[in-house]
């Protein structure tokens, strides 16, 4: 390198709490520096460097920052590489910035897909999750397909219909009173919004007990649409909308018409 080329003086180092501010020159604005940058690039008072030299650190400055960024934003809650990539894309890091920062949290082990695709689906198990809401999730958050199936392999039949049986169960107990019908139309979407295969619905279907007719809710209803509707078979449609059987609308209305 030419000795010629410009060189840059470190005129004063302050420190502002646990950030360093450093002078060059005769520049009146202070550059920031944390601890670590100011030892690893050698940053003392009287010293300089050759401009070229300078810019490379001023640049490696805006990448720690964006390290920083990044290790809040992991600490806040896991996140995988993707997430970060996404996050670091949004705050202008450069590909370079990117490919980094990323060696720099792998090698501290601070991202990890694996390990991230193994909780998640450990935690989602335990809330009685099912696999396709499950796989969804971790391809939105960019783990791979392998290692997905890979933990989801321990997914076992046994504990998939139990955790399909209780959330039916559970749906259920929020449907009494409702024709059969709506109390088996609740269940299923409720399993089938929470990630469940059909052959898994279907099961829960058949082996839960569904409470009888509520007549007099079904009454309740046909004199509420009575009070705005004339129309009798407009009447019998709407209830049966509702999930009403058409016999037990008819019973209801010769019932109470009688």
């Amino acid at each position: 390198m030419e000795k010629s080329e410009k060189l840059v003086w470190i005129k004063k180092v302050v420190s502002k709490g646990k950030k360093y501010l450093v002078y060059i020159n005769d520049e009146e604005e202070a550059i920031t520096f944390t601890e670590d940058q100011l030892v690893n690039n050698r940053i003392i008072k009287g010293t300089s460097f050759y401009e070229k030299d300078w810019k490379k650190i001023i640049k490696s400055l805006d990448e720690g920052i964006l390290l920083d960024k990044a290790l809040k934003y992991i600490d806040y809650k896991p996140r995988t590489e993707k997430e970060v990539i996404d996050y670091l894309e949004e705050h202008n890091a450069t590909p370079t910035n990117i490919k980094n920062i990323l060696k720099k949290l792998k090698e501290i082990n601070f991202i990890d897909d694996d390990r991230y695709a193994r909780i998640f689906i450990e935690e989602e198990i335990r809330h009685e999750k099912g696999p396709n809401a499950i796989k969804h999730v971790l391809l939105t958050k960019g783990i791979q397909e392998d290692i997905i199936i890979k933990y989801l392999s321990e997914y076992s039949d046994e504990l998939l219909f139990d955790n399909a049986l209780d959330m039916g169960r559970k749906t259920l107990k929020t449907v009494v009173g409702l024709p059969v019908s709506k109390q088996k139309e609740s269940v299923y979407t409720r399993l089938y919004r929470m990630g469940y295969d059909y052959s898994i619905i279907n099961q829960v279907l058949s082996m839960l007990e569904y409470s009888s007719l509520d007549f007099k809710k079904l009454e309740k209803d046909y004199l509420k649409i009575k009070e705005k509707e004339i129309d009798s078979n407009k009447i019998i449609q709407k209830l049966l909308t509702k999930g009403y059987n058409y016999s037990d609308i008819k019973k209801v209305i010769s019932d109470l018409e009688s």
